[in-house]
């Protein structure tokens, strides 16, 4: 199944009024991909697991899911070599460790890194001591630089006496290097010999003993250290055994220091067994910055752990230790794979917040040829304005300012679109008068906030000027919590539902939309929109949904329009889009789809039955046929062809019809 089909958005373009309802939207074909559902359930975001994820090594906790660990404390103190002798680590680990298993692992210098150098590091692996413990691994820091380089020590030359006294370590059998020489002579020999031909009077060595490279036979890793008299005797020796083995050469992975804790959980939601459990291949994290990665793979494991699947998010996403929040569209597609766009990033609000810019109203870009043009449409579009001006670039300035200083107040409303903001003190006798609530509904009644009011202004921005005129004589009211009597007559009483985050109440020509405080609970997880022209964010906040989903429920009341809806979603077997039009098909499949229809529309048009060619191919011929398509699909529902009926509601009912 699509996501809302060229033909389902073509039933918003021609029934609601015209087919200018909202602005085109520019379709990337980088987007293309297609998802049934739009999430609009935030899920839960601890930040101080994302702190904790941000301070984890990925090596470490990789490493550690497999053995108990001990390693030297040279590994913490730099995170690019840690990072380097783990990887090394799990490159050279046996499949089972059966005994005590010492390992001399060479890492080379990293070419990306100019201030790495040549390590040497022993790795020992030691087996568990039970079934209920895990194998060991420890690290044991050995050499660098110089010195980390193995160099070949045979018995050919004068061999020199040992000093009457060395230090010695790291011998088998409790160090006992008297039975370990007895038993290995020829290790000793090669040892001195090197000694005798070094020429510099200081030596610090790693050196692997035994045939020539290639060629069968014992071979042994020792770090020799010590100084001599140029040609002449051994002044100081010390000698550690570091493994019966020659050292292994580990050029660590280009990636080894690239991942981070969430690649971990990443990795293991790509190996689950089922198929539906299982994690698709990631694509677009690499068009982040290096601070907003891991943040964002932390929110794709929340939604997939959380059952997200075919599905688009439009995620607010927190970087941690800095004030930046990044805006991401996150989309789930076939098996389980993900993308991710950025569509923009918010600084305390900044851009979610942002009040209304005439430039960004339905209708501007086509009525801003001229001054004249521009002049007459507001008078239309905003009769409660007086623009000042003679020029285009003078007139938008003046209505933006007015916008923005006067859209967060309930004049604006009244004044320009005839929708009155109800004061607490009318909410309550209006509730009680013309839809029966009782004293106990009517606790919690407030004033709306300018913010609240300002998204409100956005919310009606994005519709046409046919649209917007629908909601003339509509009440608005704001609520802490929506209250509901239960039970029969004799015995209701009063619920809170804090989840109700808004209301529609329609009866006859009554209506009205109460905005709870739930309308925001969502408002740090969850943005609506996406990029618009030339790039620029076209988002809005959590409660712009709750406002265009109340407003989509008095659409829907216009006569015949929720019928042709209803049947044009049968005919074409259209999922519901979101979780909640799936909860409540018959009552809230439309506002759910209108809310995105105006909210999103590069998700509700863009991804069509087909290609993205094919959408454009579909809005030039919409373009061409629009009239007939207008009056066919009018006449269908029984709406005249100036728009539809001022008549929200036809039914004679005394009940009222409350939707959430």
């Amino acid at each position: 199944m699509k996501r809302l089909a060229s033909s389902f958005v073509g039933l918003f373009t021609t029934l609601i009024g015209t087919a200018n309802v909202i602005a085109e939207p520019a379709v990337s074909a980088a987007y293309s991909q297609e998802q049934t559902t739009y999430q609009t359930k935030g899920a839960p975001f601890d930040s101080r697991e994302l702190r904790r994820w941000a301070g984890a090594s990925y090596w470490e906790q990789k490493i550690g899911e497999a053995f108990e660990m001990g390693f030297d404390p040279r590994v913490q103190a730099n995170a690019e070599e840690r990072d380097a002798v783990l990887a090394t680590v799990w490159q050279v680990k046996p499949e089972t460790v059966n005994a005590e298993t010492k390992i001399v692992a060479i890492i080379p210098k990293r070419p990306a890194k100019p201030r790495s150098t040549d390590l040497a590091y022993q790795i020992v692996f030691i087996p568990r001591m039970s079934a209920r413990d895990k194998d060991r691994v420890e690290t044991r820091f050995i050499a660098e630089g110089l010195s980390a380089k193995p160099a070949v020590a045979t018995a050919a030359g004068a061999i020199p006496r040992l000093p009457s006294t060395y230090a010695y370590a790291g011998f088998p059998q409790n160090n006992n290097i008297v039975s370990y020489w007895a038993g290995h002579p020829g290790e000793l020999r090669s040892i001195l010999a090197w000694i005798a031909a070094s020429p510099n009077p200081g030596f610090d060595q790693v050196l692997t003993t035994g045939p020539a490279e290639g060629a069968a036979g014992r071979q042994a890793s020792f770090l020799v250290a010590g100084t001599k008299v140029p040609s002449g005797p051994i002044l100081t020796l010390r000698i550690t055994f570091l493994s019966d083995t020659a050292p292994v050469s580990a050029g660590v992975p280009a990636w080894y220091d690239a991942r981070d804790f969430a690649d971990l959980q990443i990795e293991k939601a790509q190996n689950q067994a089922a198929e539906q459990s299982r994690l698709g291949d990631i694509t677009g994290l690499a068009g982040l910055a290096a601070e907003e990665q891991l943040p964002a793979k932390f929110v794709i494991l929340q939604y997939f752990g959380n059952g997200t699947r075919d599905a688009e998010i439009d995620a607010i996403v927190p970087i941690p230790n800095v004030e930046k929040r990044v805006l991401l569209t996150i989309r789930f597609g076939p098996n389980n794979s993900v993308s991710i766009q950025r569509i923009g990033e918010d600084r305390k609000g900044s851009t979610l917040e942002r009040p209304g810019e005439l430039r960004r109203v339905n209708g501007f870009s086509a009525n801003s040829g001229d001054a004249a043009a521009l002049m007459a449409w507001l008078k239309k579009r905003y009769p409660g304005v007086k623009p000042r001006g003679t020029t285009v670039a003078e007139l938008e300035n003046s209505v933006t300012a007015e916008i923005q200083t006067r859209g967060g107040t309930p004049a604006w409303f009244r004044e320009n679109y005839g929708i009155e903001i109800l004061a607490a003190s009318e909410a309550q006798s209006q509730l009680a008068r013309l839809f029966q609530y009782s004293a106990q509904q009517l606790t919690g009644l407030q004033e709306f906030t300018p913010n609240e009011l300002q998204m409100l202004e956005v919310t009606l921005e994005r519709m046409s000027d046919q649209l917007a005129a629908k909601f003339k004589g509509l009440r608005i009211a704001r609520q802490k919590i929506a209250v509901e009597l239960i039970g029969v007559t004799a015995t209701k009483f009063a619920i809170n539902n804090r989840l109700e985050a808004g209301l529609a109440l329609l009866r006859g020509n009554d209506r009205m939309v109460i905005v709870f405080d739930s309308s925001n609970m969502n408002s740090d997880a969850l943005f609506i929109g996406g990029s618009g022209v030339g790039g620029q964010p076209e988002i809005a906040g959590e409660t712009f949904v709750t406002f265009a989903h109340e407003l989509g429920h008095v659409v829907a009341a216009t006569p015949g329009l929720k019928d042709s809806f209803q049947a044009l979603v049968k005919a074409k077997k259209i999922k519901p889009v979101t979780w909640y039009a799936a909860s409540k098909p018959a009552d809230e499949f439309f506002p759910e789809a209108f809310t995105l229809y105006i909210g999103d529309p590069e998700w509700a048009e863009g991804q069509s039955t087909g290609p993205v060619q094919m959408v454009r191919d579909d809005r030039e011929r919409r373009a061409k046929n629009r009239d007939a398509v207008m009056r066919d699909a009018a006449h269908a529902a029984g709406i005249t062809t100036d728009g539809c009926s001022e008549t929200i509601n036809a039914s004679k009912e005394m009940d009222v019809a409350r939707m959430e």
